[in-house]
């Protein structure tokens, strides 16, 4: 008889038990599945930045590049400047030729007349 309650007290135990277990355990085995999800994304992206570094090795040093177009820039904007001024040099000495022009011309009809 004692036996046979504790064989009931265990049935009832393991009846109350045995739900909340198998929750634990559906749970453990889904975030076991999510972590070897989450390790093959880590492996994927180790092997991206493995080979972006890669990459960023075979890149030629373009320091000595940048260094020529900026001064290449710089003469360009000096000789810009330079015909800057030199244009308007040449559009002031047309404006005086053109003056002077004006003058001789008015002269000229002047001493005719």
């Amino acid at each position: 008889m004692a036996e046979r309650a504790e064989e009931e007290f265990a049935e009832g135990l393991i009846s109350v038990v045995r739900p909340a277990i198998e929750n634990v355990d559906t749970q453990v085995q889904s975030l076991r599945t999510t972590q070897a999800n989450l390790k093959d994304c880590i492996d994927n992206l180790s092997d991206d930045l493995a080979v972006i570094a890669e990459m960023q090795k075979e890149l030629p040093n373009l320091e000595h590049y940048v260094k020529k177009l900026i001064n290449i820039k710089r003469r360009v904007t000096t000789v810009n400047n330079v015909l800057t001024n030199v244009q308007d040099r040449v559009q002031t000495l047309q404006s005086r030729v053109s003056k002077e022009q004006a003058r001789k011309r008015t002269l000229l009809s002047a001493s005719t007349n």
